[in-house]
């Protein structure tokens, strides 16, 4: 395939994946602005923050080759634009697969309202997952089957009731 054809079809890439990430920016945003956003817990917020902000790097970086293109290289198609759009997109992964992490992680917490002791272990396994994603020749570990005791429970397992039990619980 020619130069001109490569740069083309990566420009129009780029310009899908950013109405994509503006889409799902779009959705953070209402998210924030919602009803019921005060109700989450605050480290849910804070993570809701994180997950805006790498989105919003997503938006830059996609964003840069257009107009890089039609400044900086005066609208002509060379190699080093083409890596550069290629590199743009690959970095834009990373920050992406993050933020999608972090907004399932917040979503389902808030769906099963989990509580905050089981952080460590679901940040750990978005992080690994979305190293997964990026890096799709990684190699996550095998995770430690849990079985449960001769009482019913997992060992280890901090015991808590959710708002929902205690809702059955009084009626």
């Amino acid at each position: 395939m020619e130069l001109s054809k490569k740069v083309k079809v990566a420009l129009d890439e780029t310009r899908m994946l950013i109405l994509g990430a503006q889409i799902l920016l779009g959705f953070q945003f209402r998210g924030v602005f919602g009803d019921g956003y005060d109700l989450l817990p605050a480290d849910s917020r804070y993570l809701s923050g994180v997950a805006m902000g790498l989105m919003i790097c997503v938006v830059g970086l996609l964003i840069t080759p257009g107009p890089y293109h039609r400044m900086v290289e005066a609208g002509t198609d060379s190699g080093r634009f083409h890596r550069l759009v290629k590199i743009v997109a690959e970095l834009a992964l990373l920050p992406f697969a993050l933020a999608f992490g972090l907004d399932l992680f917040i979503t389902v917490e808030r769906i099963f309202d989990e509580t905050p002791a089981l952080l460590p272990e679901s940040s750990l396994r978005a992080r690994l997952l979305a190293c997964g994603t990026v890096f799709p020749g990684a190699k996550a570990p095998c995770w430690p089957s849990r079985t449960r005791n001769d009482e019913g429970s997992i060992p280890g397992q901090v015991e808590h009731t959710s708002s929902r039990q205690n809702r059955a619980d009084a009626d």
